[in-house]
């Protein structure tokens, strides 16, 4: 199969984070159940400006790179390849942040199991993840956004959603939430007639 993979909360720990330095640095109290990239353009009360350096400076201070990666990604992602399945990562993540996104990779030491890691130009990122996902021909995608599931199931690609407080909601029939990484091979595997690619 060919399997697109999202980057942040997929295979790294990130919206958790992010959101702490976001009500950290505004004052708020944003629950986990609101968390959201770009989450300042909810409040027209923050200077644009403001919400954009906020973003830079925590780019520049290394927080895509410190991200751990979510339990068990490294391990499935191996099992993955070794199964025979073609593995993409599909970000969200703009090209300017793709040497860091890059050096990330390598550093956890799963850049080589994929075949193209695809970063986001000026689309938003729902549009982004679906066109990408149509134009690879992918069999799967594994995801955390709402909509960028929708988005994607509606490609009739099928998706595999990590389950989150910031994602709840119904679904088509082609979306189905996953607790963690052993799950999603689970259901790989289900995917796929129980057998390797």
């Amino acid at each position: 199969m060919k399997i697109g993979i999202d980057l942040d909360d997929v295979l790294a720990d990130s919206l958790p984070h992010y959101l702490q330095a976001f009500n950290e640095r505004f004052g708020f109290e944003v629950r986990l159940a609101d968390a959201a990239w770009r989450i300042a353009d909810r409040f027209p009360q923050i200077p644009r400006q403001e919400a954009d350096d906020f973003f830079s400076t925590l780019i520049e201070g290394g927080f895509f790179s410190a991200r751990p990666l979510i339990p068990h990604a490294k391990e499935a992602v191996k099992t993955l390849v070794e199964d025979g399945h073609r593995l993409y990562i599909i970000t969200g993540r703009t090209l300017r942040d793709e040497r860091i996104t890059m050096d990330w990779l390598t550093r956890v030491g799963v850049l080589s199991h994929f075949e193209a890691v695809v970063h986001r130009a000026l689309d938003p990122v729902e549009r982004h993840k679906s066109g990408a996902a149509s134009r690879l021909q992918l069999d799967l995608f594994i995801e955390d956004e709402r909509a960028v599931a929708l988005a994607v199931s509606e490609t009739a690609i099928p998706v595999l959603l990590f389950d989150y407080p910031w994602n709840q909601g119904p679904f088509p029939g082609n979306v189905r939430r996953v607790r963690s990484w052993g799950e999603a091979l689970t259901r790989i595997s289900e995917l796929n007639g129980g057998k390797a690619d």
